[in-house]
């Protein structure tokens, strides 16, 4: 979740999640995206993005079992 933080633009990724999966979660998001200061739309476009860095993240740490490796590439899904 830090590693949010340390991404260009990443704190409002780290402040949707944060607040809506761990420190002080609301019953709903709509009160969450209201205690930002934000449009509800704009609150989970950040969300859904600060979802997908932090699934991008333990991806890398388990295919490269380094949590650091960001300029690596997204592994391909094989089905």
């Amino acid at each position: 979740m830090e590693g949010l933080r340390a991404e260009a633009g990443g704190e409002k990724y780290y402040l949707a999640v944060s607040r809506t999966y761990l420190t002080g979660a609301m019953p709903t998001q709509q009160a969450v995206a209201e205690r930002l200061g934000l449009p509800f739309r704009t609150y989970r476009r950040h969300l859904t993005g600060g979802i997908a860095r932090v699934c991008d993240a333990l991806w890398r740490q388990e295919i490269y079992g380094d949590p650091s490796a960001a300029g690596r590439p997204r592994p391909a899904l094989r089905l």
